[in-house]
């Protein structure tokens, strides 16, 4: 018996379980609070009041603020307070709480229920817990009497309280099954609505390519009907082009490999047309380790592949105009360094250079009035020499509805001497003598002649210029138009992996705008190994688990190293995609292929492998098994007689009694039709063992009277095969002699089994 030490302290309420959480939530999923009592429990109370000769037993549970009585004797109310409990005390710990002078005991001598009804005075309580070891509540002996409890007491009550228990274990376990069933089913539904609707093509292909199966979006992307496309295989279907390389990674993944493959290429359509796809497949092994099935994700590329060569031309060309302007700035550049150095010179010669001058070059005294007017002026503006000199220089060049402002600061600079615009280049608007406008660059530089100002201006037509960094800023709109809007993260990084592009995609999957993006150091979602890998100019593709505002996300991402025009790698671009409910609809094309449809028990796939799995275990542990061979008899006679529908009730019925007559760790399927196997694994005797279990079926098939309200009468024929761990046999051979077993049973006279004598197994 547990001590429990305390001090002497007035009523004290049970403290709170560490789990209590968890606790309560395992209470509570059993849905027993509040309900009507049990003959089972009221059974165990009434033993233990007379067994113990105490006139109160309960079965407590404890709620957040009571203890609820779900089974009691002696005792009329149906609860009381949490805080006053004895019981909540006892859950503290796995062992019994005894109580036996409670009028003495510092934790309960003021407490109410010892000083009034029920007036207790002795106490045991023996905790009850979960399946999962979250105790729940007690099984409770009180007196109104001080008594000594004896250790051989304390284990008769944990014996009682064991057998309370099982009956709140047994409720867990059905509840349990009840929520498993609803989320299988709800699972199997969700499976088939995805493969239907999935956004991505989807399909089943034997090893030879034909296919088994596909959704309704693999017929989309090929402009094919279901019917036609099973009736082909993806060689048919294949761009001549790209049959050779998909046929040879097929090769290598059949061959063990490649884990799986993943490439672009394209299908002809059913009218003949070219579509791109991304192509994933993947190899499904049986257990053995054989090749048995592929499964492929289709996804349609066509116009991303068609936007990348747009892209594609439209970097080549912002290249090539990008040098063309930059050869023309040098050369500008040149020129005005050049012609700033002849200033310095005679007389004739500035005077020459200027008139040679690809910029105008006007002069203009303190009163604003042309003095100088040299041969390009004439030829960028129209007017003449001659018809120039001696004019205004705002009313010259200046469009009419500027020239307020520019000649308000012009004048205020020959005023003051102080000017804003001086030594410096300005963009303004210039206007030609026909009237028409055009953007130009303008430097005006102060000098003195003498006791005279002179300003002087060079003015270089920008047009082309503007025209080109307007086309370029629309190109750039343009991509980043295009990026934002594709469903993938893209973005470029440099070779000290900083951010210097990330598409509008980021902000969704990390709630970080790209503008705050940029600069920023690559958050670490891979390997350095990868990184170093596409510095050194290697393209590579990875696949790995992600944790973003999306949640975890199955992502592949590919790194494409950009060289610079020295060759050197300058950075790689980044594309990231979302793979997720891919790689969740693979999953679920394996398990759906390992099952029978009707009765969910494995199929004749699922059942070879484990037939295999059993004789490799055998041979491994030197256990023997049995394998029984179960055909139903007279089933043709009802299934043709009441129709399919009732007949598939019989089949599922005839799978029920199995499962539910056999061990959890026996093997259950259906071959085919009305024929169904088990696996008898771990027996020491297999030769009688398995006689019993095969007459413990034939029992439980005669006692079904009726299934959905008609009477039937069922019987089976059943064949044993047993193997030993010295046997030779193969999964085909032993599964052969108990088919052969079964056949003796029904020519025998049907309603029993047979053991096979062959030395198969």
């Amino acid at each position: 018996m547990a001590a429990f030490v305390y001090s002497d302290r007035a009523m004290q309420a049970p403290p709170t379980p560490s789990d209590e959480a968890l606790r309560l939530a395992a209470l509570r999923a059993l849905e027993v609070l509040d309900t009507a009592p049990d003959e089972e429990l009221d059974r165990i109370t009434r033993t233990a009041s007379r067994l113990f000769g105490v006139p109160i037993a309960l079965v407590s549970l404890i709620d957040e603020n009571r203890q609820w009585f779900k089974s009691r004797v002696g005792l009329d109310v149906g609860e009381t307070p949490r805080d006053l409990s004895f019981c909540g005390h006892a859950i503290l710990s796995d062992d019994a709480l005894i109580v036996e002078d409670a009028g003495g005991d510092a934790r309960f001598c003021d407490n109410p229920l010892v000083l009034d009804g029920p007036r207790i005075a002795f106490y045991a309580g023996q905790p009850i817990r979960s399946l999962c070891g979250k105790r729940l509540g007690t099984l409770c002996l009180i007196d109104s009497r001080p008594r000594a409890f004896s250790q051989a007491d304390a284990d008769a009550l944990r014996d009682l309280a064991s057998l309370a228990e099982r009956f709140f274990h047994s409720l867990e376990a059905s509840t349990r099954a009840l929520a498993m069933h609803t989320s299988l089913s709800r699972t199997e539904t969700l499976f088939e609505t995805t493969f239907s609707q999935a956004a991505v093509g989807m399909a089943i292909a034997s090893l030879d390519g034909r296919w088994q199966r596909v959704n309704q979006r693999l017929c989309d992307i090929t402009g094919y009907d279901a019917a036609t496309l099973l009736d082909k295989s993806f060689q048919d279907i294949t761009h001549p082009d790209n049959l050779a390389a998909d046929l040879g990674l097929l090769q290598r993944l059949i061959a063990g490999e490649l884990p799986h493959y993943a490439l672009e290429k394209r299908y002809l359509r059913a009218d003949g047309s070219p579509v791109w796809v991304a192509l994933t497949l993947s190899l499904v092994r049986d257990d053995a380790g054989e090749p048995s099935y592929l499964v492929g994700v289709i996804e349609d590329i066509d116009e991303r592949k068609r936007i990348e060569a747009e892209l594609q031309t439209a970097h080549r060309e912002l290249e090539r105009r990008v040098e063309e302007r930059t050869a023309e700035l040098s050369r500008e550049i040149h020129e005005r360094e050049r012609f700033q150095r002849s200033l310095s010179e005679e007389e004739e010669r500035f005077s020459t250079i200027l008139e040679n001058a690809t910029d105008a070059f006007v002069a203009v005294d303190a009163e604003g009035a042309i003095i100088e007017w040299n041969q390009s002026a004439e030829r960028v503006f129209g007017w003449s020499r001659a018809e120039a000199l001696g004019r205004p220089l705002a009313e010259t060049v200046i469009p009419e509805t500027l020239r307020g402002a520019h000649h308000d600061g012009f004048a205020r600079f020959i005023r003051s001497g102080v000017g804003t615009i001086m030594n410096r280049r300005i963009e303004i608007t210039a206007r030609r003598r026909d009237g028409g406008v055009f953007p130009a660059e303008l430097t005006l530089t102060s000098n003195h002649l003498g006791e005279q100002q002179i300003i002087s201006a060079f003015l270089h037509d920008i047009s082309e210029r503007k025209a080109a960094e307007n086309l370029l800023r629309k190109s750039r709109e343009r991509l980043r138009l295009i990026t934002d809007n594709m469903p993938a993260l893209i973005a470029y990084v440099d070779a000290d992996l900083r951010y210097l592009f990330n598409n509008r995609a980021y902000e969704h999957w990390f709630g970080v705008s790209p503008e705050k993006l940029a600069g920023t150091p690559m958050r670490e979602l891979i390997g350095e190994t990868a990184f170093e890998r596409a510095l050194q100019g290697e393209q590579v593709t990875f696949e790995n688990l992600f944790d973003c505002r999306l949640g975890r996300i199955d992502v592949t991402t590919t790194l494409i190293p950009s060289a610079g025009d020295d060759g050197k790698i300058e950075g790689f671009y980044v594309l990231s995609l979302d793979v997720t409910e891919r790689k969740r609809l693979m999953a679920r094309l394996e398990q759906e292929a390992s099952l029978d449809a009707l009765t969910e028990l494995p199929n004749r796939r699922a059942f070879m492998r484990q037939l295999s799995r059993a004789i490799t275990g055998s041979r491994r542990n030197r256990s023997a098994f049995a394998l029984l061979f179960i055909d139903l008899d007279g089933f043709k006679r009802l299934n043709d007689g009441h129709g399919h529908d009732f007949g598939d009730a019989v089949l599922k019925r005839f799978a029920d009694i199995l499962t539910g007559a056999l061990r959890q760790t026996d093997t259950v399927a259906r071959l085919a039709g009305d024929e169904f196997t088990v696996i008898l694994e771990g027996l020491d005797t297999p030769a009688s063992a398995a006689p019993v279990v095969a007459a413990k079926l034939l029992d439980a098939l005669s006692a079904v009277r009726e299934i959905d309200g008609r009477p039937v009468i069922l019987s089976a024929s059943i064949g044993v095969a047993l193997h030993h761990p010295a046997s030779n046999a193969t999964p085909d051979s032993l599964l052969a002699a108990a088919d052969r077993a079964m056949y003796e049973a029904k020519q025998s006279g049907k309603n029993r089994y047979a053991v096979s004598s062959g030395d198969a197994c």
